[in-house]
């Protein structure tokens, strides 16, 4: 076991473990079932009313929210990027085992996919539907992803709603590894063509995480959510209380799981809100005793012959992008 003070900056950015006994501790998450019917497990996930208030129940009001937080407290909103080039697919064996593996194929790329029209149009969609809610909070801090539709999510959200910007964490992305959707560009690319991004400490040119052999499991990414929400925590003062978070399925569902918030389901371009609480007293310990995911874990029936190109249904909208 290993003390968080001593090994939180060394090890943030490191792709994999070298010794599978490891471990690791946090402090403990919790997310409150009080204010917003998403996070209440008595009331059913289909009868969430979303489109008022995202989700604020009615004997609420955001004030009212705003003074629950402190130190240990801070409501979270917290968007899965709009739709992405990567779900232009009809799903099928060759696409999981074949075709994601590769860059793109007749000028389509989803290798760290942008997003589609409809995925622009659900940002938009989104950012109005923020701008029209009364008394809504504006986030004090903003963290995103570094992949390209989160980025672009993030840009057509936010950038029209407040003067701030996002700081992108390397642990806010998804699941990665093996296929290409999941592999991030140079840092370098990602200030060219979003200027106005800064980054944490320590994140690197090159993408040390993605590899073309290997998958995160899901238990690596679990410790990852619980790393990043312990960074923004120490990373943001008593005062900065609302917290903008763009990332991925895969990610939120693992930072729900790290807070023991109930399983919701997360569509593309939707804000989930969230009061998180870390506890001063108790931790919770990460066990990192499973081997990354190989190929033929993923795909153990891999198609001997592919006999034709992907089945894609729809393609990347146009963006200001430079190489």
């Amino acid at each position: 076991m290993k003390a968080l003070s001593v090994w939180l900056s060394s090890w943030m950015l490191a792709p994999v473990l070298a010794d599978g006994n490891d471990s690791f501790t946090f402090p403990k998450f919790e997310s409150s079932t009080d204010y917003f019917e998403q996070s209440d497990p008595d009331i059913s996930v289909g009868s969430v009313n979303y489109t008022h208030n995202f989700g604020l129940k009615d004997q609420y009001s955001w004030s009212q929210v705003l003074d629950q937080l402190d130190e240990y407290h801070k409501l979270f909103f917290i968007v899965r990027h709009a739709f992405g080039v990567h779900q232009c697919n009809t799903p099928s064996t060759d696409w999981t085992c074949y075709w994601q593996t590769l860059d793109g194929s007749d000028g389509q790329v989803w290798a760290d996919a942008l997003l589609t029209p409809q995925g622009v149009e659900q940002s938009k969609s989104l950012s109005q539907q923020i701008k029209s809610t009364p008394e809504l909070p504006q986030p004090d801090r903003h963290f995103s992803s570094p992949l390209r539709r989160t980025l672009e999510t993030w840009e057509y959200v936010w950038k029209d709603v407040t003067d701030k910007t996002p700081l992108i964490k390397e642990f806010a992305r998804e699941t990665y590894g093996i296929q290409t959707e999941s592999k991030r560009h140079p840092k370098s690319y990602i200030k060219t063509n979003w200027p106005y991004v800064t980054f944490e400490d320590g994140f690197t040119e090159a993408d040390e995480l993605w590899s073309s052999s290997k998958r995160e499991t899901g238990q690596h990414r679990k410790y990852r959510a619980a790393s990043l929400l312990n960074d923004i925590f120490e990373q943001t003062s008593a005062d900065e209380k609302v917290i903008s978070l763009v990332s991925h399925s895969g990610l939120i569902g693992s930072i729900l799981e790290v807070i023991g918030h109930r399983d919701y389901p997360i569509n593309n371009a939707v804000l989930l809100p969230v009061l998180i609480q870390r506890k001063k007293h108790k931790t919770d310990e990460y066990k990192l005793s499973k081997p990354d995911k190989t190929f033929s874990d993923i795909c153990p029936d891999k198609p001997s012959l592919i006999t034709q190109g992907p089945e894609l249904t729809c393609s990347a909208a146009p963006y200001r992008v430079s190489a």
